[in-house]
């Protein structure tokens, strides 16, 4: 059934990647089969940059959505002022200012439109819930990330400074999961949606409730299969690792993996640029398998795409993550990943569509990796298998099961309204 939706979605671009993407993809989608009221902030690199979204929407009308620009107040609009000179930790004060503007916004447009569902859809990260909640109306909150702990195992082999940036981050995720507006936020949106199945076990042991398991990307476009790259196989396996060359990525554990392998039939591209390009390349010399491995650096998206298409695996050794685009990517055009056992690659890949090494001491995760790698250089033709079946898992990540995911979503906010409040035409606010 068609319906009126009211979505909040703070970054939402139709030219970038990541979130932003993630808001744009479900917005057309949705825009398919219902109204939209889309509320968002920014669609460029700060807090209510909007210029490129504007003339998008401007050039190409959509007849189904209704974008609504929120700019950020005098106090919020000086705290982005802050955030791009560099210090970043102000943001979350703006975006919490930010969302009390949409507050009001969503008020605003309700008292005209009689909208069947409320959607608080982005950013995933749960520590900024908005305030849509406050409003008695049929109301859908995620799908919610940033919930993660990191295992200690994957920090071993980091430096102090990263092992302490991820405590304090570890210590103040526990601090917000326990602030009284996050459960208050949680206790009373109508259905929750779970990034990861982590997420979904935090949701039911911290806030009592039940909530959906649906990953905040999918696979965008029609899955594929370039049958050449399989000719030279047997001479050349390639892998891809592509990412920020920062310490979350952790790339140095793919090219310590790799540097242990006994084969040398293999090369890498490593896609993507970072603060640690340098240290990183300095190590595959150090271990001798620079001439194996190609820095492409930050490439445009269609050529990315083409060195993704034409790889046989992928590598992601992320020590925290809720669910990178690039591994549906890879699934869509049947390259299976090699990821470890945990976060958003834990959901999705299997047997199927890829390999999984548990979550050990950093030497032994090492080590495991390496004799994975190992197995299929010597056995190439594995990977000409798992390309097949890894195809049919990217149809289970397609937008037609994720759009008929979401309607049943909104249909069941709407009947749990229904049933808690026995309808009521205008909407009611919640006292905080």
């Amino acid at each position: 059934m068609k319906k009126k939706l009211l979505i909040s979605a703070y970054a939402i671009s139709p030219f970038r990647g990541s979130e932003y993407a993630s808001a744009w993809n479900t917005v057309v989608r949705l825009a398919q089969e219902h109204e939209l009221w889309v509320i968002y902030g920014m669609s460029d690199d700060f807090m209510g940059d909007t210029q490129t979204l504007r003339q998008y929407i401007k050039d190409n009308p959509m007849p189904n959505v209704q974008f609504i620009e929120v700019q950020p107040g005098a106090i919020a609009r000086t705290i982005t002022l802050l955030d791009k000179a560099g210090f970043g930790w102000f943001f979350y004060f703006a975006y919490y200012l930010w969302q009390k503007q949409v507050y009001q916004t969503a008020l605003k447009v309700l008292e005209t439109v009689d909208i069947n569902v409320l959607h608080q859809l982005g950013p995933i990260g749960f520590r900024e819930p908005g305030f849509l909640w406050r409003i008695d109306k049929p109301m859908v909150w995620g799908p919610i990330g940033g919930m993660n702990v990191i295992d200690p195992k994957l920090l071993e082999s980091k430096p102090f400074s990263t092992r302490f940036k991820y405590s304090v981050k570890h210590l103040i995720n526990i601090i917000q999961l326990n602030s009284p507006r996050i459960k208050k936020a949680f206790g009373q949106s109508g259905v929750l949606i779970a990034a990861t199945k982590n997420g979904q076990r935090t949701i039911a042991q911290r806030f009592g409730r039940e909530s959906y398991y649906l990953p905040d990307t999918s696979v965008l476009n029609e899955p594929s299969l370039d049958q050449e790259k399989f000719k030279t196989i047997h001479e050349r396996v390639q892998l891809v690792w592509s990412g920020s060359h920062i310490a979350r990525k952790n790339l140095e554990m793919c090219l310590d993996a790799l540097a242990a392998t006994k084969q040398n039939n293999w090369v890498l591209n490593v896609l993507g640029t970072g603060p640690l390009t340098a240290s990183l390349q300095k190590k595959a010399v150090d271990l001798n398998i620079a001439d194996r491995v190609i820095w492409h650096g930050h490439l445009k998206r269609d050529i990315a795409v083409q060195v993704m298409a034409a790889a046989h695996l992928h590598i992601i050794t992320s020590i925290a993550e809720d669910n990178p685009a690039v591994v549906f990517e890879a699934m869509s055009y049947g390259v299976p990943t090699l990821t470890l056992d945990h976060c958003g690659m834990g959901d999705v890949i299997n047997s199927q569509n890829g390999i999984k090494i548990k979550l050990d001491t950093n030497s032994n995760m090492v080590n495991n990796m390496s004799a994975a790698l190992n197995d299929i250089l010597e056995h190439p033709y594995k990977l000409v298998e798992l390309a097949q079946t890894t195809l049919l898992c990217a149809a289970d990540h397609a937008w037609d099961k994720r759009l008929a995911k979401l309607n049943s979503i909104y249909d069941h906010a709407i009947a749990l309204r229904t049933k808690r409040y026995n309808s009521s035409f205008e909407p009611t606010i919640i006292t905080a």
